[in-house]
């Protein structure tokens, strides 16, 4: 019932921007003694109608639109539009550049009044991760990644103009690859060393974004990830002693900045282990390698094997994970292992991809003392352990979170966690007396995620999840190029066995309260600088969205709040004044270029001459119209085509 009531808000909203835009160009026509005819909101046959003032008042059912139709504007009979009595073209071209006008710039002037309001009402409520400069996740195959740009870093400039949010890099992502100059600082949360760099990368395609959309490399912006509840009972989470508006703060070695770099963690195939060595212990990351993989002598096997017997290992075909180093029964380094990578060749355990601060390479005589913070004493117990990832979680704990400015939400940030509290805990991780609470700091019990496969559905979103996982393989297999088949399977394979912690997890909240001529601005840039890399060729107009689109951004705008409903309704309202301004014949900007050219000219237009510049454009926006809803209706039903 609330999702119909907020489909009607939104359709009236709709509706209003209409309404007001056709009375702006209805009061300046009876203004200019231009005779109305018809006042419609909506297109088609109408509802209902009524007479007032000699104007036909009407409502039709397709409620995307509507206009003010004034006598002359169509041809009548033999005369042409300027000899039509109080026609519109009858005027002199000033009084008609004012009636179309009107219409836009009551548009601009709703939008300028909505932005008030909200500024008048305290501002919205936005996530944290809106308008950061923190970094959230970078690609570990970037190049800023391999000049030892991470998560927690901060990006202050992009092509040196100030970088205020992560809007910013999807918009360079979607309207150019040209080559990019990123500034910012590099920095150590634990001593709050801050180290300044500047970096001139390529825009490039990755694995892990939409296909055809370019990046530098950074791929999420940073936010807090605060734990509300789970979405089922008896998650592994659930039982690690976690509460209400804990904080995760920091998993298996990594302060966490984002949901993404969570996701990377969870599933990087990467055992924590607790290090001993020449008297000092570590933490460190190394690779799970299926035993099968690795590349083992006849006595390597056969001691394996015996290992493998005496954990209760008995299935010769089951495969289990090790780690591409032969270790001595006390969990020594004994050397390194070849082993046969993800992409089918031999490679060495130096040679393992770094995509983590703590990824290391073991030494002969290095000491395991823990894998996933718990403590093994043998091999035995070390291969019965890292068949089942464990992950080490710490919380920050301490209620709710005060409100805060977006323009003091970076500063906080970084500077309002007492970092040295974590150090005893992430140190003692894997010891037999491991630390439990240091200052607002928690370790959790160890958690095992599930894997998305397994989850805990209900039957009715098992059925869906199994339908759609069929239909896909289904598509994968028709593929005729064997590798690109072989890519669409393996990403499936990973995509049906990604580890998670199933629990909702939401971002801090800040409140963006600029004055009413900076959102305004704001919009305003933002709307043509989408124009013109869209008339550039630049950007695509698939990227756009059409009116099932704007109904949605309405109907979920209506649902978070009047504010937020007032944000959308008054960009809304200066998209519909830009737009109409534009210099296109049947927008109101052409009738104001056809003023003025006539006002050069010093003679009308005759009516065939207009109609041979309008049909054209009549039929690109109907196409337009039918192309963007299409969009739409692809995009709400998750299919590319």
């Amino acid at each position: 019932m609330q999702s119909i009531i907020y489909i009607g808000l939104a359709i009236l909203g709709l509706n209003f921007l209409v309404f007001i835009h056709e009375l702006g160009h209805y009061i300046l026509a009876r203004r200019n003694g231009m005779k109305v005819e018809v006042f419609s909101i909506g297109f088609g046959k109408p509802l209902f109608s009524w007479m007032r003032n000699g104007v036909k008042w009407q409502v039709c059912p397709i409620f995307f639109g509507g206009y003010v139709r004034i006598a002359g504007m169509e041809k009548e009979g033999d005369l042409e539009p300027y000899e039509v009595p109080d026609g519109y073209y009858s005027k002199k071209p000033w009084a008609r550049i004012k009636v179309a006008l009107a219409g836009p710039i009551v548009n601009l002037v709703f939008a300028l009044v909505a932005f008030s309001a909200i500024w008048a009402l305290g501002g919205r409520d936005k996530p944290f991760s809106q308008f950061t400069q923190v970094i959230g996740y970078i690609d570990p195959h970037s190049e800023l990644y391999q000049n030892g740009v991470r998560p927690g870093d901060v990006l202050s400039e992009y092509n040196e103009k100030p970088f205020e949010g992560y809007q910013d890099l999807i918009y360079a992502a979607l309207a150019n690859g040209h080559p990019a100059n990123l500034e910012g600082v590099k920095i150590d949360y634990f001593t709050q060393e801050k180290t300044p760099y500047d970096y001139t990368v390529t825009p490039y395609e990755s694995p892990l974004t939409p296909k055809g959309m370019k990046t530098v490399g950074i791929l999420a912006p940073a936010s807090y990830l605060i734990y509300h509840s789970s979405m089922y009972d008896n998650l592994p989470l659930e039982k690690s002693g976690i509460e209400p508006h804990d904080r995760i703060i920091w998993v298996n070695g990594e302060i966490l900045f984002s949901n993404e770099q969570l996701m990377q963690i969870l599933n990087s195939d990467k055992a924590l282990l607790t290090i001993e060595r020449e008297g000092k212990t570590f933490l460190g990351k190394v690779p799970r390698i299926p035993l099968n993989d690795l590349r083992l002598s006849h006595d390597e096997i056969e001691e394996i094997d015996d290992w493998k017997y005496a954990a209760g290992f008995y299935e010769k075909e089951e495969s289990y994970d090790f780690i591409p180093y032969n270790l001595s029964y006390d969990l020594r380094v004994e050397k390194g292992l070849y082993y046969i990578n993800d992409e089918s060749k031999v490679a060495r355990a130096s040679s393992a991809a770094k995509t983590s601060p703590l990824d290391i390479m073991l030494h002969p005589g290095d000491r395991i003392l823990a894998v996933d913070g718990v403590p093994v004493s043998n091999s035995v117990a070390f291969l019965k352990e890292l068949q089942t990832p464990h992950f080490q979680i710490i919380v920050k704990r301490g209620g709710e979170m005060e409100k805060i400015s977006w323009q003091d939400e970076d500063q906080v940030f970084l500077t309002g966690t007492d970092w040295d509290n974590l150090l005893p805990i992430a140190s003692t991780i894997g010891k037999e007396n491991s630390i439990q609470e240091s200052g607002a700091f928690h370790l959790l019990s160890p958690v095992t995620p599930i894997r998305l496969k397994d989850f805990p559905m209900s039957e009715k979103q098992r059925t869906e999840f199994d339908k759609k996982m069929e239909k896909e393989l289904a598509e994968a297999e028709k593929i005729s190029d064997p590798e690109e088949r072989e890519q669409a399977l393996s990403y499936l394979d990973t995509y049906s066995n990604r580890l998670m912690l199933g629990v909702a997890l939401t971002d801090r909240t800040v409140n963006y309260n600029p004055s009413p001529l900076t959102l305004f601005g704001n919009v305003f840039s933002e709307i043509t600088r989408n124009l013109t890399a869209l008339f550039t060729g630049s950007l695509s107009p698939k990227q756009f969205g059409g009116p099932l689109f704007i109904m949605q951004v309405m109907h979920q705008s209506w649902g978070i709040g009047i504010k937020e409903a007032l944000f959308w309704l008054g960009a809304i309202s200066l998209n519909l004044g830009i737009l109409n301004l534009l210099p296109i014949p049947v927008l109101d900007g052409g009738h104001i270029c056809f003023s003025i050219f006539e006002k050069l000219r010093g003679k009308p237009l005759k009516a065939k001459t207009m109609q041979r510049l309008v049909i054209p454009f009549v039929a690109l926006l109907i196409f337009l119209f039918i192309y963007l809803t299409f969009n739409d209706i692809t995009r709400i039903f998750g299919r590319f085509f």
